[in-house]
């Protein structure tokens, strides 16, 4: 956030001090605005309902791409590309996340670094990755690299887009290769929408 521009007004007197807010959060206007509350995150191994392992793949010309693969042998999930850092925020001023915890998904590729973000293309809603580290700000903007983590059920979780709200990461089969994408899930828990995050070793 540019602190220099940041508009602030004021609120009440609270014992003799006054009180002062982003003037945007008062204006009736709902703005998210997210500040990187860890600055190391944790790595975690992404894997989909078939136990198959998310991974940044690149050819070294685009950006990269994720897809799901399945390891046979459990060394060979500590490659470049299948550690994903998630980096944890909290919303500025106090505000509250009822969706969840704010996450944005950072990987290392081919010693370079990449965070996962959504977009749109001919209409349809994408994941991609964008080279750069998690920003320590993220304004409202910018908040389509948010996702909000939330239980699925006992073992898995869901992440639900700041961007688009009643979104979720998902497992999509895509030229017979499972994908990660994007789906708005119906009512009920879909388990395409279900992912495992385990310990990297």
């Amino acid at each position: 956030m540019d602190y220099k521009h940041l508009e602030l007004c004021l609120l009440e007197f609270g014992n003799g001090v006054p009180i002062f807010k982003d003037s945007r959060s008062v204006s009736g206007i709902e703005v998210d605005c997210f500040r990187k509350y860890d600055r190391k995150g944790c790595s975690k191994i992404v894997r989909n309902i078939y136990g198959e392992i998310l991974m940044a793949y690149s050819d070294g010309e685009a950006d990269p791409v994720p897809i799901f693969e399945h390891h046979t042998f459990p060394e060979k999930t500590g490659d470049d590309g299948t550690n994903f850092n998630l980096v944890l925020y909290r919303k500025h001023v106090g505000r509250n996340t009822p969706h969840g915890l704010p996450i944005v998904f950072q990987i290392k590729v081919s010693g370079s670094y990449y965070h996962m973000y959504c977009t749109e293309e001919e209409n349809r809603k994408v994941l991609k990755f964008k080279e750069g580290i998690a920003p320590t700000n993220v304004e409202e903007n910018m908040k389509n690299i948010i996702f909000y983590q939330q239980y699925f059920d006992g073992t898995y979780f869901k992440f639900e887009s700041a961007w688009a709200c009643g979104w979720f990461l998902c497992t999509e089969e895509k030229n017979r290769l499972h994908t990660f994408a994007l789906k708005r899930a119906k009512e009920g828990n879909d388990e395409m929408i279900a992912v495992c995050l385990d310990n990297v070793l």
